[in-house]
């Protein structure tokens, strides 16, 4: 297979398969959301800030590490090189995995009373520590077949892992008597420690087979460690401390919204509610990008490896533009019909309201990932730290000072704040290192107007035919559809996407 039709066949089997289960998840979260309600979320999604920063410092970028250095040894045809780094950072992760699940399951009690201010989540840290080596151990496992452009060994266990959490979390839930709630927060993460399981076993059979194949050539070897020393740690501070910060500002969003007079039952519903029921929705287009976007990774450092500056500016001009249009017509389409999806999927007005407030945010969260994607694969991670942490010690102090005083909507604003400010930072890094410049004109202001016009002309078709777009999730499919092809029509007629982009790709993808 060439490069070309290997890249595309590698992105939209990810981008489907990412969007296969991003529905899946979302219409669970709609159920989770209808069993333990917002509160149960609340507490649920409290303990996952924790979770997340176990998994960072287990992981501790090794995962990237592997990526990069596969990817380059694999350009350089040093295939035997490449099997020994993957080799080195799944034992890595093993043991440093291993290691903080040990410190989690030892100090549950101390990290639910002091950390989250809430005895109930003791036992679910316990259980959650179980899943730390599985987790990071895929994560390598995923980085090769990435690295090696086999991504459809990674689809499989996605799968698995999505359909066993879901299954065993449902029946777990079955003897959930709507009260205990610490018994539902454990059943969710339960369901998760054996999808991790199970769906490592499934990778490391694929991956144990597919790298004898890179034995069998000849290799120099490198100084393994040092180089995933290199990349790994500017990647493991950066990711700790965000995520160390992420987890500080996340346990004090409950906290402050007490401060301002809030019932502490309601301020974890409330929290529930914007983690739980809201981002859910805001970040569900995020699966159409992201898988794809994480293939840019060993691209771009391949591209960074053969110094080809021409093939470089190509390939960051189309993937910027294409991240604007794409980013900027479903952010139009969520935000045209925030109503009706709070209404059709959660039968709440205010989750309506905030995914309304929200929607437009999908424009720069996306074209950050993207930025970042592209300056690791050149090498620049470290500027990608210098960002998040400036970006999350920003979201912490905002979040201290401003939720005691106006509550959710604070909190709104911080998000809105450190998005916005991270974009900017990352997009103007990128613009300085490929010395691509933006297009305001035709990346933004035009789709932004064709986003408009598509929404408010889908609309009115659909009132003037059927009578109401809310009524059931069938009419909210049928106005995304009609919004997403009447964008896409505008856009042409406007010149923003012509039959030249196609080969433009095609040509800045291949050597």
């Amino acid at each position: 297979m060439s490069k070309i039709k290997r890249f595309f066949f590698n992105a939209s089997l990810m981008v489907f398969t990412t969007v296969f289960l991003r529905v899946i998840s979302l219409y669970f979260s709609v159920y989770l959301s209808g069993v333990v309600g917002a509160e149960g979320l609340g507490i649920y999604n409290l303990t996952g800030s924790v979770y997340r920063l176990g998994i960072t410092l287990s992981s501790a970028g090794i995962g990237f590490a592997a990526t990069r250095i596969i990817a380059e040894e694999i350009e350089r045809k040093n295939h035997r090189e490449a099997a020994r780094a993957a080799s080195r950072c799944l034992m890595t992760s093993l043991v440093l995995g291993g290691t903080i699940a040990f410190i989690f399951f030892a100090f549950s009690d101390f990290i639910a009373i002091h950390f989250l201010g809430d005895v109930r989540a003791s036992l679910s840290i316990r259980a959650m520590a179980i899943s730390f080596p599985f987790i990071v151990m895929s994560s390598i496992i995923n980085a090769y077949f990435t690295a090696v452009g086999r991504l459809s060994k990674n689809a499989f266990p996605m799968l698995v892992d999505q359909f066993v959490r879901i299954g065993v979390t449902y029946i777990m839930l079955l003897r959930f008597d709507g009260k205990n709630l610490e018994y539902a927060c454990l059943s969710i993460i339960v369901g998760g420690i054996f999808a991790e399981v199970i769906s490592f076993f499934i990778s490391f059979i694929f991956y144990n087979e597919d790298k004898k194949r890179l034995y069998k050539n000849p290799h120099k070897r490198t100084v393994l460690s040092k180089r995933v020393a290199g990349i790994a740690l500017p990647v493991a501070v950066s990711s700790v401390i965000r995520t160390g910060l992420h987890s500080i500002e996340h346990m004090m969003i409950p906290s402050g919204l007490k401060k301002r007079g809030v019932d502490p039952s309601h301020a974890l519903s409330l929290y529930g509610m914007i983690t739980g029921m809201v981002f859910p929705v805001i970040m569900f287009p995020s699966a159409f990008l992201y898988a794809a976007s994480d293939l840019l990774v060993p691209e771009f450092a391949a591209i960074g490896a053969s110094g080809d500056n021409l093939r470089l500016k190509r390939l960051t001009h189309k993937t910027m533009q294409l991240t604007s249009f794409f980013s900027i017509g479903v952010a139009g389409i969520i935000f045209g019909f925030s109503k009706e999806i709070g209404d059709v999927f959660y039968n709440s007005r205010e989750c309506g309201l905030y995914i309304k407030i929200l929607a437009p945010l999908i424009v720069f969260m996306l074209y950050d990932h993207l930025a970042d994607a592209i300056l690791k694969g050149l090498g620049e991670q470290i500027s990608v730290v210098k960002y998040n942490i400036i970006d999350s010690v920003t979201s912490v102090t905002l979040v201290w000072l401003l939720v005691p005083i106006f509550g959710l909507g604070g909190y709104v604003f911080v998000v809105w704040f450190g998005e916005v400010l991270n974009c900017i930072m990352s997009s103007l890094k990128l613009v300085r290192r490929t010395k691509v410049p933006i297009r305001f004109t035709n990346w933004f202001f035009i789709p932004a107007l064709a986003s408009f016009l598509s929404v408010t002309l889908s609309r009115k078709l659909i009132v003037l035919f059927h009578g109401a777009v809310g009524e059931n999730i069938f009419t909210l499919i049928v106005a995304f559809i009609i919004s997403a092809l009447v964008y896409m029509l505008i856009l042409r007629v406007f010149g923003s996407i012509t039959l030249n982009d196609y080969k433009l790709l095609k040509k800045a993808l291949t050597k």
